[in-house]
């Protein structure tokens, strides 16, 4: 039986098998065998100097590959504010479009766009929350898709509804407010769990995106309310939707000029003093859904509008991108006299809120109770209702040995929470302290340094200083005997006639040594 496999013939006509195969044709063994990678030998004699294979090229290729952005954003408001309207636009051109069911808590939605350069897609996280719910568990819920590691890449959207002008300031207020108190607890636990570099960034890429409009249009002037701004720290829309309602004879709006200019005025301060972008838009009307969808591409993927395009008119459906407007404009914007208004307000300020609500009251009449629902700290009767459920579910479900373990156990869990912010005060310190001492050594290093650099200063000028004596010496010397040269050369006849005479003084000294011999 003849062997298998590969083999060559020798001179005298035997089989010569390969080195990795014996003559049976049996497996070679590759845990010994070495394997020349493509593009590349077992022995490399490629010099540094030679060029890069194509297969250098491809790894170098692999490895400058971006990751795709992955973005997460949550679009709150008012119940039958718009908001699945709006997302729906995100389906693709020809999708058929149902009639949005009522959202309940939060929804989830996604969208993704190719790159240019790469198969990979970017992906946007969308989530709605569910309009007309009240109490602390709204704010629960706005903490579930914007985490604090999520801030970089994170976008929030407020929609208002414009079929109910008398609500749409409160509601703007009240989700203003919920949505900076979140942002502003998030950046805070940044900066306590060591990464205040990252909060401190995040808020001055806020205040740069603030200014990107105006210098683009005012040849890299800064804004003039930079000051006064307050722009918050994740890219904010806000979107007044059903802009076709105030053609609607029912809607107030639509009577009254006056009261549609002091809304936009009112809806612009806001906008602008919190650094968010401010659009109209309607699901029914073809150009502004192509508009909206735009805005929806460039802002959920973080990219800049190259166009920034603006529109500030009342009588057409706004547009104004954060950092568009100024407050300048903003008091001769409508009949709210913003001029008595604090520039450096923030969202909590209730005295400037309550303001804004009976300037629009005057036109529009008294929101709705349930347009800005008021959280259990706010309201009183909230608070006691709330209070009184949990004692009843107490009283109800009563377990004493359950009771007492679950008091024990919420104890030692305050203790622990305790122990470890002790534990962290007590490591910030010491980091303080290293850090003081490192600033510390780091100052005594230098003024070694600098004692070292001025005493090799002062010796480097002393000798600089003899040589430079010694050399005046010499050319005084040298002056001297070229103005006097006859002392000079009796001295030399004198020196030379007593050397000569101290000869002749020894040669006697030696002929009377040797006569007395």
């Amino acid at each position: 039986m003849s062997g298998g496999g590969v083999y060559t013939l020798g001179p005298s006509g035997d089989r010569r098998y390969s080195d990795h195969q014996d003559s049976f044709g049996g497996t070679p063994d590759f845990d010994h065998m070495e394997v020349p990678q493509p593009g590349h030998s077992t022995k490399d004699k490629r010099k540094p100097d030679d060029p890069p294979t194509i297969f250098d090229t491809l790894l170098q290729r692999q490895k400058d590959v971006v990751r795709p952005l992955e973005s997460y954003s949550l679009f709150v408001g008012p119940k039958g504010g718009g908001k699945s309207s709006l997302l729906a636009l995100l389906q693709p051109a020809g999708a058929v479009r149902e009639t949005p069911k009522p959202t309940v808590a939060l929804e989830y939605v996604f969208a993704r766009r190719s790159k240019n350069t790469s198969t990979l897609k970017d992906v946007a996280h969308i989530w709605e929350l569910g309009g007309g719910m009240k109490g602390d568990g709204v704010a629960e819920l706005v903490g579930v898709p914007i985490t604090t590691a999520r801030l970089p890449t994170a976008v929030l959207a407020i929609v208002l509804d414009l079929s109910k002008p008398q609500n749409v300031v409160p509601a703007c207020l009240h989700w203003l407010k919920m949505l900076r108190v979140h942002i502003k607890a998030r950046l805070d636990d940044l900066r306590t769990s060591g990464s205040s570099d990252a909060a401190s960034e995040l808020e001055a890429k806020a205040r740069e995106a603030f200014q990107v409009v105006w210098k683009k249009k005012h040849k890299k002037e800064n804004h003039p309310d930079t000051r006064n701004v307050d722009p918050c720290a994740v890219p904010l829309v806000i979107v007044a939707s059903k802009w076709d309602a105030i053609k609607d004879e029912g809607n107030p709006l639509a009577r009254d000029r006056l009261g549609l200019k002091a809304l936009c005025q009112v809806l612009r301060f806001l906008a602008h003093q919190n650094g968010a972008t401010l659009v109209f838009t309607s699901s029914k009307d073809k150009q502004l859904n192509k508009q909206f969808r735009s805005l929806l591409s460039f802002t959920l993927f973080h990219k800049t509008d190259k166009a920034m395009r603006t529109e500030k008119s009342p009588d057409k459906a706004i547009y104004i991108p954060r950092g568009g407007d100024t407050f300048d404009e903003l008091l001769s914007a409508g009949p709210v006299a913003l001029d008595g208004l604090d520039r450096r307000y923030t969202y909590d300020d209730r005295t400037v809120s309550e303001t804004l609500i009976q300037a629009l009251e005057e036109f529009f009449g008294r929101a709705d109770l349930d347009a800005a629902p008021l959280v259990l700290e706010d309201d009183p009767d909230a608070l006691e209702t709330e209070a009184t459920r949990l004692k009843a579910e107490q009283d109800e479900f009563a377990e004493p040995l359950v009771d007492e373990a679950f008091r024990i156990k919420m104890y030692d869990l305050e203790k622990y929470k305790e122990k470890q912010l002790r534990q962290e005060k007590e490591n910030a310190l010491a980091e303080k302290r290293r850090e003081k001492r490192r600033r510390e050594e780091v100052k005594a290093k230098a003024e070694r340094l600098a004692k070292m650099e001025r005493d090799q200063a002062e010796r480097r000028a002393q000798r600089r200083a003899a040589r430079e004596a010694e050399a005046a010496e010499a050319l005084k010397k040298a002056q001297a005997e070229a103005l006097n040269p006859q002392p000079v050369a009796e001295a030399k006849e004198s020196s030379s006639g007593k050397r000569s005479g101290a000869k002749e003084a020894k040669r006697g000294a030696k002929a009377s040594a040797k006569a007395s011999s």
